[in-house]
């Protein structure tokens, strides 16, 4: 499913290159260092407000019969809803900076977890649900993001019920320029 959902992504990014969809304003792509739990996340911008990524590290899921903390990854595809809003208030959306509605899928491996409360009787956990969150970004390389939300936990394709996801990262990009950014152009779309 995240090997699916990332290829999609790059046949649209070779689509927009070649029929001319317009400036992203988005960051064309983007590696980050997950700093808080160890991680390498992938982001690429595919439309003026549309990203997809994958992420992989350690994870914290939440389903109602407890915890884990295990290696993890996750597939994500995010619609950036403020970008001309925070221009238009010389607010800056470079390296991606701005709110988001998402779609995610983690896969956690439970059988290596690390911590935890759980009977993991060998079986992976699957989150796959909505989240709404932010992200900023500094000229120095560092970035926030925080998301939240609900959807549904599975465990060998059998639903386990609905459970909260928080997912809070703090990032650093090691080949992100240490001047300023260039504002992107925003290019109207017809």
């Amino acid at each position: 499913m995240a090997c699916a959902l990332l290829l999609c992504g790059l046949h649209l990014h070779a689509q927009r290159a070649e029929r001319g969809w317009g400036t992203v304003i988005l960051e064309p792509g983007k590696l980050q260092l997950n700093l808080l739990m160890p991680g390498l996340q992938y982001e690429l911008g595919l439309l003026p407000n549309l990203t997809v990524g994958a992420e992989i590290g350690l994870g914290l899921a939440t389903p109602r019969e407890g915890y884990s903390l295990a290696p993890a990854y996750r597939a994500f595809s995010r619609y950036y809803h403020n970008l001309k809003a925070r221009q238009a208030g010389g607010k800056t959306v470079s390296g991606n900076s701005g709110n988001y509605f998402a779609i995610t899928f983690n896969h956690y491996f439970t059988k290596l977890e690390l911590a935890g409360n759980m009977d993991n009787e060998g079986r992976d956990l699957i989150f796959l649900g909505p989240v709404y969150g932010l992200q900023r970004s500094y000229g120095n390389g560092f970035s926030f993001s925080v998301d939240a939300g609900a959807g549904f936990y599975f465990r060998n394709r059998i639903s386990s019920g609905i459970g909260p996801s928080v997912h809070l990262r703090l990032g650093w990009n090691p080949f992100a320029r240490r001047k300023q950014q260039k504002k992107p152009v925003i290019v109207p779309m017809d």
